[in-house]
């Protein structure tokens, strides 16, 4: 799993992961776009990385973790199966929510989603947001047991609140390095 950025809890980045999909009318269409442009370039710049990572020499289909609390036409899958070129043509709705999915609560669980079968494809699987992983983590082992080869996840935003246990620290170190688009998760080094 990698975080396109960390989703710090009433900062910005969570603001605007909340507000693509809460918010109604130009607003909505507006935090769309910008999330879209920043996993676009993500993408183009590092999913080879995590090809590489994975042993793989690209991901064959790309999909989303689908809502479970019934949220219809959610917003991240529009995204990637429309909005974001380097996804669109892979994107295939693979997952959907079992009917028990919201009864799990934090609990990862094969049992949470069904996956249409595959034949050894590698799976790029996106996700919004990572709080506590379960939804992630979930969808995953389904995709596996459907037939999955490798399996990459990316979130938009891993969600952290700085007042749990010793985030901040970890929050305040990670705010030492300097942003770049170069830098990888995956790669120690940059790509410039």
């Amino acid at each position: 799993m990698v975080p396109l950025s960390l989703s710090l809890k009433n900062e910005q980045y969570a603001n605007e992961l909340w507000r693509y999909k809460n918010t109604a009318g130009p607003q909505r269409q507006y935090f769309r776009m910008g999330l879209a442009a920043v996993l676009w370039r993500f993408l183009v710049l590092h999913e080879g990385c995590l090809a590489a990572h994975c042993a793989v020499p690209g991901f064959d289909v790309v999909t989303t973790v689908p809502s479970t609390s019934g949220r219809e036409g959610h917003p991240l899958r529009t995204m990637v199966a429309e909005m974001v070129g380097v996804t669109r043509d892979r994107h295939r709705d693979l997952l959907t929510p079992t009917p028990d999915a919201a009864t799990l609560a934090r609990a990862a669980s094969a049992s949470r989603y069904t996956s249409s079968v595959l034949w050894g494809e590698s799976v790029l699987l996106i996700d919004d947001t990572w709080t506590t992983g379960h939804h992630v983590q979930s969808a995953a082992a389904a995709l596996k047991a459907s037939g999955a080869g490798s399996v990459a996840a990316v979130v938009l935003g891993r969600h952290l609140n700085t007042t749990y246990g010793d985030t901040a620290t970890h929050v305040e170190r990670a705010r030492l390095r300097r942003f770049s688009w170069d830098a990888c998760a995956v790669r120690p080094w940059s790509h410039a």
